[in-house]
């Protein structure tokens, strides 16, 4: 399946989000934000390298907090890619959702993650998925969701799900396959985003500027903070095994 860069920079890769906007404008309006919730606990750095150098800066990778958040131009100038510093992987719902209602964009977030558990390819393995998620600065019949489409498991099955406006560029027929998992699969979702103007899964998509979003903030006791290798090791990420699946 397709995932970006192999899952070299997974979890942190596996979810993807983007917002519709420059790079400048999409930094200005995450530091406000940031401003608002933590007075006088924000720093914002302007960054350069190529995408792993740049998530590298995300280290050490946490739990319970997220204290640190990377925006990153795109080929696509009124594109604007998010990744932060959970040891889970990206959260970009908040940032999406948020972002979108107050600077009036539209927003975009995206995971592929290789179904690998109860399987001998990763231990302990992850539930597989496949989202697409598409929000505007309207109210919609669920928050500012547009259009929502995945196929996930739950650890017992496959489950499809779609909701919202139907898009231009869907083609349903796919909906309807036999197998649930085939009903949404990376290569759909691949396209889905070209039709937008995005291409989540090739690393020259992403360009070599980006916006370092600092919070200084004290982890609680039972907080992790992980090295991106620790981080895999945690939950069995194997570079490179998405090639083997499916999806």
């Amino acid at each position: 399946m397709l995932t970006l860069l192999s899952d070299q920079l997974a979890p942190t890769t596996s979810t993807v989000a983007f917002l519709n906007l420059p790079l400048p404008v999409a930094t200005a309006g995450l530091e406000s934000w940031r401003k608002e919730l933590n007075p006088g606990r924000v720093g914002v750095r302007q960054i350069g390298g190529t995408l792993p150098q740049m998530i590298a800066m995300l280290a050490p990778l946490t739990t319970h907090a997220r204290p640190r958040e990377l925006l990153v131009q795109t080929a696509n100038p009124d594109w604007t890619a998010y990744f932060d510093c959970g040891a889970d992987g990206t959260d970009g719902v908040s940032f999406v959702g948020h972002l979108t209602r107050t600077l009036k964009c539209r927003g975009v977030i995206v995971s592929s993650i290789p179904h690998t558990f109860g399987t001998k390819l990763e231990q302990p393995g992850r539930l597989g998925a496949v989202q697409f998620e598409l929000l505007g600065p309207e109210d919609t019949e669920f928050l500012n969701y547009v259009r929502t489409i995945s196929v996930t498991h739950d650890g017992s099955r496959w489950q499809f799900e779609a909701g919202g406006t139907i898009q231009d560029f869907e083609d349903i027929s796919h909906y309807s396959a036999r197998r649930i998992k085939d009903r949404f699969t990376s290569d759909v979702l691949n396209q889905y985003c070209q039709a937008l103007g995005l291409s989540p899964f090739d690393p020259v998509f992403y360009g070599a500027k980006g916006s370092l979003v600092e919070v200084e903030i004290v982890l609680s006791a039972d907080a992790l903070s992980l090295s991106l290798e620790r981080a895999q090791q945690r939950i069995g990420v194997k570079p490179g095994i998405s090639s083997r699946v499916n999806g």
